[in-house]
């Protein structure tokens, strides 16, 4: 199993992100278009338009970005996933 990062170890960036998705703040994946978009663009292997438009259309996501995104933020895949899921049920 992979340790946990350290707080002081994450991108101020992507510890922003954490705090905002462990406090129930984001309630959309769009409300991400304003957290470093283009650092976690990059950090994910995506252009910062592919990265925008899958805020917009979180369906679009693959596990492997959700996963690598918590990654990233030292954050709980589930979180991620949860919300993707409640977002797009109606589809």
């Amino acid at each position: 199993m992979e340790k946990k990062k350290k707080s002081k170890d994450i991108d101020s960036d992507f510890l922003s992100i954490k705090s905002l998705f462990e406090s129930g703040i984001i309630k959309s994946m769009r409300l991400l278009e304003s957290q470093a978009p283009t650092n976690m663009a990059k950090a994910l292997g995506l252009n910062y338009n592919s990265y925008l438009d899958k805020l917009q259309h979180p369906d679009k996501f693959t596990f492997r970005h959700i996963f690598k995104m918590a990654n990233l933020c030292n954050l709980d895949a589930d979180l991620i996933y949860e919300l993707i899921k409640k977002q797009t049920k109606h589809l």
